[in-house]
């Protein structure tokens, strides 16, 4: 009988599962049918409500309402707030869905356009168009909020609205208590410390709460709009038992919660001191996005040596800036001992590259 030799799995850090939220199907109470085969508008689980209701709770919104995806939750966004002759203004560094999401809105007459990565003052609104304005809540590319208040101001000030993409950063960041970085998880607006008003919160699930499903908050009006006559939810079936259970379970244990973000942020604060300490330039502000700039050809050399070396990191061409960054996204469910083999890992490339 031939012995088998498990291999070693590697030590990954391309994940976006921050809260290190899995989900074993033991983990989940069991469901009679996985899908009802049933647009959303015409039937929805139980659990739909009670997850959008605790998401929008959390925000401080009135409503909320959930999608199969942010993709889905953005296009019915933009295919039912902006009229023709209205404005939407993207980021110019947003990620690809809002590009995406806006053809709807403009194939119904709205005017679309970009504006200068997180600079307000680059938006003229003009007389007589409502102003729709579309970002990341957070930029994993310089690893900053974008400056919601004033974009928030911009568009309430037209009769419009600030639409937010909040998917990288809820169940990291939220309200927070002093010395406290990243907060209760609840997103960037209340990590800014924004109210509500005139304001559209869509994130995704699936990162930090491991649920592949999106969120979208707002005023009763709004939602009642998305969820009676939003398209996708009108051609599209619900997210699937599966996808509610995870969803419930994650919110649901918000100590657990609380634990796994003190976790994370410590991880996160280990390794940025740990790069500074190799001489290397650390991206932005405390985030799982941790990432640091290297010249040239380096940033592929020290991925593959990493990768070498059994671990798994990630090479990130930034939207909003220029060059390659090496990037490592940290979750909870790393150990003291992952950031010890990184560094190791670290510091004997960092050795040769100053020794060749």
């Amino acid at each position: 009988m031939t012995g088998h030799v498990a291999l070693d799995p590697g030590l990954d850090f391309t994940s976006s599962l921050f809260l290190g939220l899995h989900h074993g199907s033991a983990s989940l109470p069991p469901w009679a049918s996985l899908t009802t085969g049933v647009p959303a508008v015409l039937h929805e689980a139980p659990a739909a409500h009670r997850v959008a209701a605790a998401v929008a709770a959390a925000h401080g919104a009135q409503a909320g309402v959930v999608g199969r995806s942010t993709l889905h939750a953005l296009m019915d966004v933009m295919g039912m707030l902006p009229h023709r002759g209205d404005i939407v203004a993207i980021d110019a560094a947003a990620y690809s869905l809002a590009g995406w999401a806006a053809l709807r809105a403009a194939a119904n007459g709205a005017l679309v356009r970009r504006y200068a990565h997180h600079r307000p003052e680059s938006i003229v609104p003009e007389p007589g168009r409502r102003l729709f304005v579309m970002t990341d809540g957070w930029c994993q590319g310089c690893n900053r909020p974008a400056p919601l208040p004033e974009l928030q101001r911009l568009a309430r000030d037209t009769g419009g609205v600030l639409i937010v993409d909040d998917s990288l950063a809820f169940g990291v960041l939220g309200s927070r208590r002093p010395g406290d970085v990243f907060g209760d998880g609840s997103g960037t607006p209340n990590w800014c410390g924004l109210d509500h008003q005139a304001t559209v919160w869509v994130a995704s699930l699936a990162k930090a709460c491991g649920a592949p499903l999106a969120v979208t908050t707002g005023d009763h009006s709004t939602i009642r709009r998305l969820a009676g006559q939003g398209g996708n939810r009108v051609h599209s079936s619900p997210p699937s038992a599966a996808d509610l259970a995870a969803a419930s379970r994650a919110l649901r244990d918000s100590n657990e919660n609380r634990t796994r973000r003190a976790r994370l942020q410590g991880h996160v604060l280990r390794l940025r001191n740990r790069l500074r300490d190799l001489g290397l330039t650390v991206n932005g502000m405390p985030f799982p996005v941790v990432s640091t700039w290297l010249p040239g050809s380096d940033a592929q050399r020290w991925w593959s040596q990493l990768r070498s070396a059994g671990i798994r990191a990630v090479l990130q061409q930034s939207r909003c800036r220029r060059g390659v960054m090496l990037t490592f996204l940290v979750r909870a469910d790393h150990t003291p001992a992952d950031l010890d083999r990184l560094t190791v890992a670290l510091r004997a490339i960092a050795v040769r590259r100053g020794a060749a």
